[in-house]
């Protein structure tokens, strides 16, 4: 099958490891469908607590520093280069097409990052030195799906691999890379053989190229399991937007769920971990390159939110508390038209 090069270091983007998370996301998203279209209309009087908005509007007094985002176009980059942007970072993203992302492509922060186009695994290692250039950090957003063990091999492991190699060369300090929850990589047994042998061994070998390069202190991992977000949905990589994703967020945190998930055994009981905001994660990689969060792993969505200072998604006590609001309209209009 062919390879495409993705820009998110959620394993639930491969699509034959996540039928049982996007069936139960699926089923959870049919339950609030009735109402979806009149929620999203809402969305935008609902109070905002992301992470990435909440830095876009208050920038933090830490003094500029300049960072090359790997992959900066996609779903979790582009979301990275605006919180670093948010805190006064200066900015470079580097992408197979330099291209500013669409959902984006009005937003006033674009402007102040400069979009540069080079495919890691191709050209000469001079022209990806070049394209990297000398910051004081780097963040790798860049990962593959497919079903081919050696297109995974490159696309997760040789593509952060060679990213690693040039910022060693370039003196690079700080490298923060966008990986797998160990809770899914301890579950790669249960995967078909192209996950276990290219995926998870690509991501695995990331990390040790990049631990090689900068040294094991100056290494972050960010480690989430499927990443929701966004205006969109999308099957091909599984994708949930922010309004159900924070649903879901909010139900699987409860205490039953995280009982179940602790019980269940492999991927099933992954399955009922609580997904994570791209906003969170891109909090997570912006603070690990400014220096604002210390902690060389962040692995799992609690420890996202935490670092980050999410606060408890409310996806589904929004939703109910609009659909109890316009219940209430809708019975104060038929009152009226009952007392003409």
């Amino acid at each position: 099958l062919p390879i495409r090069l993705s820009f998110s270091g959620s394993l639930f983007e491969a699509a034959s490891s996540t039928m049982m998370r996007c069936l139960r996301i699926s089923f959870l998203a049919a339950l609030l469908k009735p109402c979806a279209l009149a929620y999203r209309v809402s969305v935008s009087r609902v109070k905002v607590t992301s992470p990435l908005r909440t830095s876009m509007s208050m920038k933090d007094a830490t003094p500029s520093v300049s960072v090359t985002v790997l992959g900066g176009t996609g779903f979790v980059g582009s979301r990275v280069c605006a919180s670093l942007v948010g805190a006064g970072a200066s900015v470079r993203s580097v992408s197979k097409s330099g291209r500013v992302p669409d959902w984006c492509s009005g937003e006033s922060w674009v402007s102040e990052v400069e979009w540069i186009d080079n495919e890691l695994t191709r050209g000469s290692r001079e022209g990806l030195m070049e394209a990297v250039g000398s910051p004081d950090s780097v963040v790798s957003c860049v990962g593959a799906i497919g079903a081919d063990v050696q297109s995974l091999l490159v696309g997760n492991g040789v593509a952060n691999a060679e990213a690693a190699a040039a910022c060693k060369r370039a003196g690079v300090k700080k490298f923060v890379f966008v990986s797998v929850a160990s809770e899914v990589s301890d579950c790669a047994s249960w995967t078909p053989y192209y996950m276990k042998d290219g995926y998870f061994k690509g991501k695995a070998d990331a990390e040790a190229a990049i631990v090689g390069a900068v040294g094991a202190e100056n290494a972050h991992f960010v480690r989430p399991s499927f990443i929701y977000g966004g205006d969109s949905f999308g099957l091909f990589p599984p994708r949930v937007n922010f309004g159900y994703g924070s649903a879901v967020e909010e139900i699987l945190s409860k205490g039953f769920f995280g009982t179940l998930a602790d019980v269940l055994p492999g991927l099933i009981g992954v399955a009922f971990r609580p997904p994570v905001s791209v906003d969170a994660v891109a909090a997570a990689c912006s603070g690990c390159a400014m220096g604002t969060i210390a902690d060389n792993v962040l692995d799992g969505t609690a420890a996202i939110n935490a670092a980050t200072g999410q606060l408890a998604a409310t996806g589904l006590t929004d939703f109910l508390d609009f659909a109890k609001e316009k219940a209430g309209d809708l019975q104060a209009k038929a009152k009226e038209l009952q007392e003409g």
